[in-house]
């Protein structure tokens, strides 16, 4: 007996050996990634931005780190530990973690215990039975395994998304934290433009009351006060709600408190000319996606397999006794029980046929679901360098108004201080040097936050956690 246990044994190891089953090679994936649509239309230009051959372990990110301090960083870290998405995801994650354990069960036996009892009515006995079964179906074409593979490669690509979500949240509070700057910086700037507009209105009142100013002037700076008064009130209630979405995203209760710096810290590295392939194909997304295709490829094996026939193999060990017999009978007479059995889908209507199918559209689905990821990767990527090139001049186009208008207000004050010119006139030019300045940091705000947008096109490494 012993020796057709062994004998069998042995069978179930070779049968075991999962024939259908393949891995998916580098060169797999590569062949299913080039029959995309997206790619076949897709023209690399002359000046592609992208490297191949530099290695992205010796690509510089200075010129993101210039933007980090002290209480940015300390925001990051806090949010990715108390930000509610951040935690909601990470149960998720855990879920998807424990589906994949779950998935490899079926590739080893199940023993269950069986213990029973039945009356006969007629005879008045009593049937008892304890046993211990165990069945095991020989993965022979590598169905379950091409299931439990699947699961793991959905846990990889949930893994990637849970990644993509804490780098999206520190590049959305980085992103708050310079919104905030700005509106700090433009409250001062406008309180100070109103102390100066009221240091002007006293000076129209005394020069009224010796005949060198009327009331008009005194009408046109009070208008004036006015106007940016309601303006500042707008520009303390943005930046308030800019605190409390900074605040909630940090997980703290959305007072719009916060409170951070009034200036700008210089960025004085330019961004680099190209960038390494490799940064991309890192990309958190992207690497999601690739997972997904090495999902879909073992479901497709799994639905293949699924039209084959499967073998398993079942055995039960216990004991069985009536109470006609002495108790201890019930132990003394052991049952031992080995089977197999083979199962062959025959007709189910093309039923698992068209599973395949469905796979393999799916499949199809899938490699241009991951094309379109490439694509939106190199579209966010060439847009944040564009848009960067040009605030970069829009920039020096503002800057060198603001010197010109600061020249010809200060021009008109020495007009004024001999009569040849109003206070009208000088007004106007104050207003539209407010205007300049406001788009100034505005500029300078958006500036920053396109080198944001294009570090998180470039996967988003070394500076915001993962």
């Amino acid at each position: 007996m012993y020796k057709k246990l062994i004998v069998l044994g042995v069978l179930s190891l070779s049968l075991s050996s999962c024939i259908g089953y393949k891995e998916p090679t580098k060169e797999n994936m590569d062949q299913l990634k080039e029959k995309s649509e997206i790619v076949s239309h897709l023209q690399i230009p002359d000046d592609w931005i992208f490297d191949r051959k530099t290695d992205a372990d010796s690509f510089s990110y200075e010129w993101i780190t210039d933007l980090k301090d002290q209480q940015l960083e300390a925001l990051i870290n806090e949010g990715m530990q108390y930000n509610a998405d951040i935690i909601i995801a990470r149960e998720k994650l855990n879920q998807v973690k424990l589906a994949m354990e779950i998935a490899g069960s079926d590739l080893y036996p199940s023993v269950s215990a069986v213990a029973n009892t039945s009356n006969n009515l007629v005879s008045e006995t009593q049937l008892r039975r304890l046993a211990l079964k165990a069945s095991w179906e020989i993965d022979l074409w590598g169905k379950n395994k091409s299931s439990q593979m699947a699961s793991t490669s959905n846990y990889f690509s949930a893994k990637h998304q849970n990644i993509l979500l804490h780098q999206s949240i520190a590049g959305m509070i980085a992103k708050a934290y310079f919104l905030n700057i700005a509106g700090n910086i433009q409250e001062d700037k406008i309180e100070s433009y109103i102390q100066k507009s009221k240091d002007l209105e006293k000076l129209y009142t005394l020069q009224k009351k010796v005949g060198t100013a009327n009331a008009l002037d005194i009408s046109n700076i009070s208008a004036e006060i006015i106007s940016l008064e309601g303006y500042l009130e707008k520009v303390k209630n943005a930046n308030i709600q800019s605190r409390r979405s900074l605040e909630l995203l940090t997980g703290k209760y959305p007072e719009g408190k916060l409170m951070t710096q009034s200036f700008f810290n210089p960025v004085n590295n330019d961004i680099p000319e190209s960038f390494p392939l490799q940064l991309l194909e890192n990309r958190s997304d992207i690497q999601a996606s690739h997972f997904q295709i090495e999902k879909v490829f073992y479901e497709v094996q799994q639905a293949k397999a699924a039209r084959l026939p499967s073998i398993s193999i079942s055995s039960s060990l216990g004991t069985a006794g009536s109470n006609v017999e002495s108790l201890n009978s019930l132990f003394s007479n052991p049952l031992l029980k080995v089977g197999s059995g083979l199962v062959s889908p025959l007709f189910n209507n093309g039923k698992l046929k068209k599973n395949v199918e469905i796979k393999d559209s799916q499949q199809k689905q899938i490699v241009e679901e991951y094309s379109k990821t490439v694509l939106n990767a190199l579209n966010e990527v060439e847009l944040s360098l564009a848009n960067l090139h040009s605030i970069e001049k829009q920039s020096s186009y503002n800057t060198k108004a603001i010197n010109e208008l600061k020249n010809n207000i200060s021009l008109t004050q020495k007009q004024i201080k001999v009569g040849a010119n109003n206070s009208f006139v000088l007004i106007r030019k104050q207003r539209d040097l407010l205007k300049n300045e406001m788009n100034l940091i505005n500029l300078d705000l958006q500036y920053r936050i396109e080198r944001i947008n294009l570090y998180m096109a470039l996967g988003a490494e070394h500076f915001i956690s993962s």
